[in-house]
Formats: structure tokens, C-alpha cells, sequence
């Protein structure tokens, strides 16, 4: 029968065990259920105590990954285990709990133990494991001694370098996350305000003063007093989005596993400052997420990992900035207790596909009655925040916000700005001006 896992906080976790000494008919059932149990939550180790006993019995298995190259870890039922003997040779391995659902941290344990303790039916039992068995069998006889996951917890001291809105919920995702300690947030001037001239507000600075966390705002990354803040964080690792400042080899050396780059697009597609809207101008019909070390070349670094995202043919730049961004904070979370642990190993993004984008000015966002519909819908869900899309009527600049092709293909204009006036429906605006705006239907 499958049986509810106690989770983090249940009295039970923290209640010493007893040693089993009868091997009767209700040891098998209960032995039967946690199988059951574990193999209907996908765990590959479960301990008495998490489903509500007190007896010094844990089960395992694992069927192996054979892309992964992690071998199989066999069914097994201890009772009464008792580690006997351990390797002097230590590795750090991520580890999950079925008793805190969504937890993984970054766990240091020999990398070989011999366990003694008998099997379901009495019978004494020796086993000499290694690596994820070993690690496994750790991680169970922890719970029969009252030991849990985050009594592993060893912060990782980061240090996180943004401006821009992108970074705003890895930002969020570090600070809230117990595996983390950020020493230090490093921030430029607002990107918004050099580019839209918007209300002066820095995003990654304010959320670093929600958390308390120390801020250095500089103009300058590569000043020599911020270079020597930085390093006396002593950083473990560096987190880095949406900056806008070059970035020297002298500071991507200081932490000890470099600084990962949160870059949105599936490199080595669409390196450099657009690689947001660039997509939905290509109508392409998937971008993602990158995790890249930066390096000295923009955009060339390793890749950790990548998140694919589907594209609707229906965002504009600044909602699919902030999905990204969503997914990006997660992809972060995923992707760091592995990077450090050393089971995931950047890759050199090859030469094949690269592309590149660019800065885009307000004549960009310039559309006249030669410009094919297709290309003015996808500018103006790409230039939403900047730099807008205009066309000329009569000597005046109207700003187009919306528009959109029926099922027919049919394009539309939804609505307009005109210079000098308030935004309006594009019908009222042609009763108003007595003129329609239209475009080549060519595609």
C-alpha cells in the first residue's frame, strides 16, 4: 500500500528509532509499503521514519541511467544498518529528499562505505557500495539517526552582478534559496533609463535592498576599488544579468567556479544586445535560455545549460523578457547544485550556428507603406518597449502599439498614438484624421 511521506517539520523526522527485533509478518508489510511507497514517488531511498515508524529500517533502488552513465542501484531492504567503514576520499553530489519536496543541495560524503545490518528476514548482510549506492545508503541511515538534508546545508557565498529587469527573479530565487549567501550585489545605472529614458529606478537595486543584501553601484566594473570589493567577498561562484558593462578577465577569475552568464536565446544563436527581440523579428518559433561562464568574448562562453522556450507568434518583447526571465530563475536554481558539484560540465557552444544581433536605434522602428505587414506586425510586438514603430501621415509621426492578422491573414491595426495626442483605437484615429494607414501586403 502506498503510505503519505511525512515532510519537513513532522515531529517523526527528528524522533529516534528503535531497533527492529521481530521479522514477523507486519515488518514484511511495512517493508512492502515502503517499496510501494518509494517507487511511487520516483525517490530511490526511503527511511521508516518518513512514513510515520520509528524502527531503524530504510530501502533503496535505482534503476540506472544508462545516458548518464550512472549505474544501477540494486533493491535493497536494510534493517538495523550500521556503517562500519569509510573511504578517506570525499565528493560532493546534489541530493534530494522525499521529505522536502523540491530541495536539492550540494552534499560532501565518502565516495565508498561498507554497511552492516541484516535483510528483511534476519538474515546478516554486508554491502560495500560506491557512489550514488554509497551516497544513497548515507543519506538513509542519516534519517534513522535523526539527521536530515538540511543539516548538510552549507551556504555557497555568491555574488550577483545585474542591472536590468531580466535578473530580477534569479535575484529573488538566490536570496530565498538557503543554499545560498549573496555577499555582495554589484549594479550599473538603469539600462531602461539610458534607453526609454523611463523613471529612474533600478530593478536589481531595489530588490537587493528588499533582502538587505550589500549593493556596490558603479559606473565601472573594471575600477580598481570595485575590483578589490569584489574580491574581498571571497566569492564561491558569480551570477550575471542584463549589465550593460564589459566585464574583465581580472574579475571573471575571482570566484572559484567563474561567473555564470544568464543570457536570453539559445546560443550560439543571437549573441550580443538584442537577442530578445531579434527572434520575434525572425518569426522563429523557438528561442530559450542560456547558462553560459562568461568569457572574454561576448556571448562565447561554455554552456552549462539551456531551457528551450516555444514561441506563440504572439509576444511582444517586453512579456516575453519577463517569461524568460521567469524561467531563467528556475533554470538557475536547477542547474547550480550540479555545476558545482561537478556533474554538469560546460560545453563549448561550437561555430556553427552563430548569429548576431544589434542595438537598435529609433529610426529602426520607422515603417512605411512599402513595408511589408507581416514585418510591421512583428516590429511592433518587437520594438514595444523600445524604440516604438512610427509611420509619417501627413508630416506627423503616429506611433503604432497593437495590431494583429485575423484567419485569413487579413492584417489590422489595433491601436495608435498620434504625435502630440493620447493613445486611441486605431478607428476612432482614422474618423478622426480621415485617413487610413496601410502597408504592402507582400510577405
Amino acid at each position: 500500500m502506498k503510505l503519505d511521506i511525512f515532510k519537513n517539520g513532522s515531529p517523526i523526522l527528528r524522533t529516534p528509532t528503535e531497533t527492529v527485533t521481530d521479522f514477523d509478518m507486519e515488518l514484511q508489510k511495512t517493508i512492502d509499503d515502503m517499496i510501494e511507497t518509494m517507487r511511487g514517488a520516483n525517490g530511490i531511498g526511503l527511511a521508516a521514519p518518513q512514513i510515520g515508524s520509528s524502527k531503524k529500517l530504510l530501502v533503496c533502488e535505482f534503476a540506472g541511467d544508462e545516458e548518464s552513465k550512472i549505474p544501477a542501484v540494486p533493491l535493497t531492504v536494510l534493517c538495523n544498518p550500521e556503517i562500519v567503514q569509510s573511504s578517506d576520499e570525499l565528493k560532493n553530489m546534489v541530493e534530494g529528499c522525499l521529505s522536502f519536496p523540491g530541495m536539492e543541495l550540494i552534499v560532501k560524503r565518502p565516495k565508498k562505505v561498507k554497511v552492516k545490518g541484516f535483510d528483511r528476514y534476519g538474515e546478516p548482510i554486508e554491502i560495500e557500495a560506491d557512489n550514488l549506492y554509497a551516497r544513497v545508503l548515507q543519506h538513509e541511515i542519516d534519517h534513522l539517526n535523526c539527521t536530515l538534508l538540511v543539516d548538510h546545508l552549507e551556504e555557497v557565498d555568491v555574488i550577483f552582478i545585474g542591472t536590468g529587469t531580466l535578473g530580477v527573479p534569479a535575484l529573488n530565487a538566490l536570496a530565498t534559496d538557503p543554499q545560498y549567501r549573496i555577499k555582495l550585489v554589484i549594479t550599473g545605472e538603469n539600462l531602461a533609463v539610458s534607453r526609454t529614458h523611463a523613471d529612474n529606478i533600478n530593478p536589481i537595486e531595489e530588490t537587493a535592498k528588499k533582502y538587505k543584501i550589500p549593493i556596490l553601484k558603479t559606473k565601472n566594473i573594471k575600477d580598481p576599488e570595485t575590483i578589490e570589493k569584489i574580491k574581498a567577498t571571497k566569492p564561491k561562484i558569480g551570477i550575471m544579468a542584463d549589465f550593460g558593462q564589459i566585464v574583465s578577465e581580472e574579475i571573471l577569475n575571482i570566484p572559484e567556479f567563474g561567473i555564470i552568464n544568464i543570457h536570453p536565446s539559445l546560443l550560439p544563436k543571437y549573441r550580443g544586445p538584442s537577442p530578445i527581440q531579434q527572434p520575434i523579428l525572425d518569426g522563429v518559433k523557438t528561442t530559450g535560455v542560456s547558462l553560459i561562464l562568461t568569457a572574454k568574448k561576448m556571448d562565447a562562453g561554455d554552456l552549462v545549460s539551456q531551457t528551450i522556450v516555444k514561441l506563440q507568434g504572439s509576444e511582444t518583447s517586453t512579456i516575453l523578457k519577463n517569461f524568460l526571465a521567469e524561467v531563467a530563475a528556475t533554470q538557475l536554481l536547477n542547474s547550480l547544485p550540479y555545476y558545482i558539484a561537478g556533474d554538469l560540465k560546460p560545453e563549448p557552444q561550437g561555430e556553427k550556428r552563430i548569429s548576431y544581433t544589434r542595438l537598435f536605434t529609433k529610426e529602426d522602428g520607422l515603417v512605411t507603406e512599402t513595408t511589408p505587414a507581416v514585418e510591421v506586425e512583428r516590429k511592433i510586438r518587437a520594438f514595444d518597449a523600445w524604440p516604438k514603430v512610427y509611420t509619417m501621415v501627413k508630416g506627423k509621426r503616429v506611433q503604432l502599439l497593437s495590431s494583429h492578422f485575423d484567419k485569413e491573414n487579413n492584417f489590422f491595426i489595433d491601436r495608435v498614438k498620434p504625435e502630440g495626442k493620447s493613445e486611441m483605437s486605431y478607428e476612432d484615429f482614422v474618423r478622426g484624421y480621415h485617413t487610413e494607414i496601410k502597408f504592402s501586403e507582400s510577405r
